[in-house]
């Protein structure tokens, strides 16, 4: 506040009979004992009023002893909890995995909700945390609510900026939290890419064999069932390769199929085995 007296220790208004730390602004939760040596009070024109039995905050009484030593000022409160780095590391590695396992494996509605209910859980269970520990610092923390309305990175730049006022830097568990992601999917990508490919390939031979069948079922006005080789190269536009069918009497004949694009094929003329 301008003019008001500068950050130090002073007696604590609240008539502890200990030195109380002074930010300038309001009074902080840190104490320190008062010193040995007797202390020496300002003229009357510095002392402070006394309002409702406590030192006006605004105008404290100074001490006329020499000022205790740039050592034992308080530091500045950590900013860094568990609550936080949990959400910077395992949330936000659960948060990277779903996102790429979700593009390239998509889950059913149900288990994509349910998914989306449970991270959204942990995250705003672990940003309760971390706002009543940085409140239980001393510390003004940013609403943990806003978790429930935005991505959490939202809460890390509320969190920073609450924190910033306060003359705390706190952009390692943002970053760290971005950086986690990137990695988790990635990583998850890396480990899904076959698994997804596979799956490609056999949704794209199970659309070729019924395709092939009703194709065969045009030309004979017969039920085939088809079988095409795994691993032929369904997905590879403009690959052939021969397919065999059954009809229901037995009867057997040979295709060949031909790749136009990953979701259409055209057969040729069956050939009687």
């Amino acid at each position: 506040m301008a003019g008001g007296p500068a950050a130090g220790w002073y007696p604590d208004p609240a008539g502890s009979g200990a030195l109380r730390w002074w930010s300038g602004a309001s009074w902080t939760e840190h104490f320190a004992p008062v010193p040995a040596q007797p202390a020496v009070i300002g003229d009357t024109a510095s002392t402070p009023e006394r309002v409702g039995g406590l030192f006006d905050p605004i105008a404290p009484q100074v001490l006329g002893a020499a000022p205790l030593t740039q050592a034992n000022q308080p530091t500045n409160p950590s900013a860094h909890t568990w609550g936080v780095w949990l959400i910077a590391s395992v949330a936000a590695f659960a948060v990277g995995v779903r996102t790429a396992s979700a593009s390239l494996l998509p889950m059913s509605p149900v288990l994509a909700l349910v998914t989306f209910l449970v991270l959204l859980a942990l995250v705003a269970s672990l940003a309760v945390w971390d706002s009543r520990v940085l409140r239980a610092r001393g510390l003004r923390a940013a609403s943990a609510w806003w978790i429930l309305l935005l991505p959490p990175i939202a809460y890390f730049v509320a969190r920073r900026v609450a924190l910033k006022k306060q003359g705390i830097r706190a952009n390692a568990p943002g970053n760290v939290y971005v950086l986690t992601i990137f990695a988790a999917a990635a990583l998850t990508s890396v480990a899904l890419t076959p698994m997804a490919l596979a799956r490609m390939d056999a949704a794209s031979l199970r659309l070729l064999e019924q395709q092939a069948s009703a194709e065969l079922q045009r030309q004979t006005s017969e039920s085939w069932t088809v079988s095409c080789p795994d691993g032929a190269p369904v997905t590879i536009v403009g690959s052939s390769f021969d397919c065999a069918a059954i009809d229901a009497t037995g009867r057997a004949v040979r295709f060949t199929a031909h790749v136009l694009s990953p979701r259409q094929f055209s057969v040729d003329p069956a050939v009687l085995q």
